[in-house]
């Protein structure tokens, strides 16, 4: 009986390590990059740039997306909404996009309050999450002191805005986004960047420029909680949670944009992707847990050709699919005002 214990023993020890060594083989192959171009290029029809792009799992039968500054025959609106069939490995590059209008037209879906001014107060829609029968969407308000100038503007405030979904709605019935104002105001992060449900508690990715560094900051939240300001929590240097936001660790110091995380179920990780600055450089950081992402690794993945007779750079790269071991990530070209698409094999 002891033989038979210490053999079988010996066979899974011997079946863990062929595991890992096939999992540690998997991660240390060099990624083959495909390029597809423009992103979708159904939005084409309806719009001549874009930024933000990013997807939200809404049911069994759509994904949803929200952008920042679109611009459409009748100019720049400040954040627009769109849904598709759910996005699957291949439909990825042929998606058919169906705009939230008003009066046959792309409308705003997140709107200024009559007193504040939509060519100066923008806001910019990002990431979020649907719980139950309700939608999330984290948004920045930014107000624009010099139009002329692409960067001259101040964070005013980070905040949601929900709408509760009625039971059998189908695109082309109403939608109606609520705003949270004034939820974090002042220097904050632009909460949203990128937003991860896992294990009861939602992550939630902030961007911040400060001290000449281009950041991130990573809060948590009960999924019952998101409402409510003082229930989030920030990771800290020390890689415990605390409620003070001045606590929060900046990670990496070379962000551009926005960015996104999730969790691998292969691999058992987390995994964030953003794109480098001034580099253009498509980053990759995983780590076992979200407390050990400020110390993980830097990959990069892929490098976008470089950017002539210009000062612009590439921006918000992040992973809008991960399928049967094939990661598809977007990244923003300044050129065109046009998120790309880029699959990356390992």
């Amino acid at each position: 009986m002891i033989f038979l214990v210490k053999k079988y023993s010996t066979l899974f020890n011997l079946l863990i390590c062929i595991f890992s060594l096939l999992l540690y083989i998997q991660c240390t192959r060099t990624p083959h990059v495909t390029k597809y171009g423009v992103f979708a290029p159904s939005r084409l029809q309806f719009i001549k740039g874009q930024d933000g792009c990013t997807p939200i799992d809404f049911d069994h039968r759509y994904t949803m997306w929200t952008f920042g500054d679109t611009i459409t025959d009748d100019g720049m609106i400040a954040n627009s909404l769109a849904f598709t069939e759910k996005i699957n490995v291949h439909n990825v590059n042929q998606l058919q996009f169906n705009y939230y209008m008003e009066k046959s037209k792309i409308a705003q879906f997140i709107k200024n309050t009559p007193d504040e001014n939509p060519a100066r107060d923008r806001l910019w829609a990002f990431d979020g999450i649907r719980v139950g029968n309700t939608v999330y969407v984290y948004y920045a308000h930014v107000y624009i002191q010099d139009p002329s100038k692409p960067l001259s503007f101040t964070m005013k405030e980070s905040s949601l805005a929900y709408w509760d979904v009625p039971a059998q709605w189908a695109f082309g019935q109403t939608i109606r986004f609520i705003r949270k104002k004034n939820m974090f105001t002042g220097n904050v992060p632009a909460l949203g960047a990128s937003v991860l449900l896992h294990d009861g508690y939602i992550y939630v990715v902030g961007h911040i420029s400060e001290q000449n560094k281009s950041s991130l900051v990573i809060a948590r939240v009960h999924k019952e909680h998101i409402m409510q300001k003082n229930s989030y929590y920030y990771l800290g240097g020390d890689s415990n949670w605390d409620k003070k936001l001045d606590s929060a660790i900046r990670l990496y110091g070379d962000v551009a944009g926005e960015c996104s995380l999730d969790y691998d179920e292969l691999m058992r990780s987390f995994r964030l992707v953003y794109c480098q600055l001034f580099t253009g450089n498509i980053v990759m950081c995983m780590a076992k847990t979200i407390e050990a992402l400020p110390k993980a690794k830097k990959e990069i993945i892929y490098t976008p050709p470089q950017l002539q007779g210009t000062s612009m750079m590439y921006y918000s790269a992040k992973a809008i699919l991960n399928e049967s071991k094939q990661l598809y990530i977007v990244y923003m070209n300044p050129l065109d005002y046009q998120p790309y698409l880029i699959k990356v094999s390992w």
